[in-house]
């Protein structure tokens, strides 16, 4: 159960980087008749390089009445990746790049795990690279992509394609608003294979400055903490 909810935190945090920090697709535009369309709305999200904020998680077991709640803060680096960073009931951070995923403990340690040796998170960074490049082709061939909005609250369902990640997950719910010439995503539900969940609540956001240095380690190279 523990690698199951690591996984689906994983993947959520990469939710989060693709969703809050990158364009969908290269154009932006509106329509009149139906509200924001996906593409005005990655694109505001998209405007904002640093995006900081708080969260709420709670996670559900398939079977079992009580969900795991924690809560803390997180700060999106539109050209670096997401970090999460929980404060209760313990100190630990979360951080999900194109290329790997790490974690800290309450101790320090961290973790590293390298997207190219596994296919999950390897099928998720490919995707990431090509939201930076604007690859329609790739985006449609990871993932069947739902979005409606009413122009000022909207939602957008990511279901993945790729076998080896269906085996685990049944699908991504990320929700938002725009209002003020920005976007924000306000809600993500990860819910996987046999009912099981993850969700996030994201809220007091903020926008601009520079990340902390701690926060830039993070994202360097620390090969004796890497693991597969």
């Amino acid at each position: 159960m523990k690698k199951i909810f690591r996984r689906a935190a994983l993947l959520t945090a990469v939710a989060a980087f693709f969703f809050a920090a990158h364009p969908i697709f290269g154009e932006s535009k509106t329509d009149g008749a139906s509200g924001a369309s996906l593409e005005y709305v990655s694109a505001l999200l998209a405007k904002n390089k640093i995006t900081r904020g708080n969260f709420t998680l709670e996670k559900r077991a398939a079977g079992r009445a009580r969900a795991l709640k924690s809560s803390g803060d997180f700060v999106i680096s539109a050209s670096l990746g997401i970090v999460w960073k929980t404060q209760k009931p313990i100190k630990a951070a979360q951080v999900m790049a194109k290329d790997f995923a790490l974690t800290e403990s309450a101790g320090g340690k961290r973790v590293r795990i390298e997207a190219s040796e596994n296919p999950i998170y390897q099928q998720m960074a490919l995707l990431t690279c090509a939201l930076w490049t604007d690859d329609l082709d790739a985006v449609k061939g990871a993932a069947d992509i739902e979005f409606k909005s009413d122009g000022q609250f909207w939602q957008l369902r990511l279901v993945p394609k790729d076998a080896a990640i269906q085996l685990a997950l049944e699908c991504i719910d990320v929700a938002g608003v725009c209002s003020g010439g920005d976007a924000r995503v306000t809600e993500m539900k990860m819910l996987l294979k046999g009912g099981s969940s993850a969700s996030y609540c994201m809220s007091g956001h903020s926008f601009g400055g520079e990340l902390s240095a701690q926060e830039l380690s993070y994202f360097e190279d620390i090969p004796e903490n890497k693991t597969k």
